[in-house]
């Protein structure tokens, strides 16, 4: 187990290493839509995907395939919508420059989200 935790750790790593490249090629490119927030939404998307993952470890680890599977769609659910009530509040309270969080938000929920979607059925294989 302690290697599967390893290699997680070591994809998060690249997925992050990958994100914060493309960053500096969006701000190089459009630097409009980049918000100056944009590391406190990486750390946001890699807690959150720590915590999922080593919960996913410990449902998967009881072997009931309908935990499991009701765990995923908690998730994905419980996930959406606090990132939208997120995008909702910072968008509400600092209109002016909502345009570049909502845009670098949702470029991290994509890739945050498909490296827990790769995770997940990894774990579940």
């Amino acid at each position: 187990m302690k290697y599967q935790h390893t290699k997680f750790f070591i994809s998060l790593f690249c997925v992050t290493a990958l994100a914060t490249a493309l960053t500096f090629v969006l701000k190089y490119i459009v630097p409009q839509i980049i918000t100056l927030y944009w590391p406190g939404l990486i750390l946001f998307f890699v807690i959150m995907n720590v915590i999922i993952y080593f919960m996913t470890a410990k449902v998967k680890s009881k072997n009931d395939i309908n935990k499991t599977t009701h765990f995923h769609m908690l998730t994905t659910i419980l996930k959406l919508v606090v990132c939208l009530a997120i995008i909702a509040t910072y968008s509400i309270m600092f209109s002016e420059s909502a345009k570049a969080f909502v845009v670098s938000f949702l470029v991290y929920y994509l890739c945050y989200t498909l490296f827990e979607t790769f995770v997940k059925i990894k774990i579940n294989n």
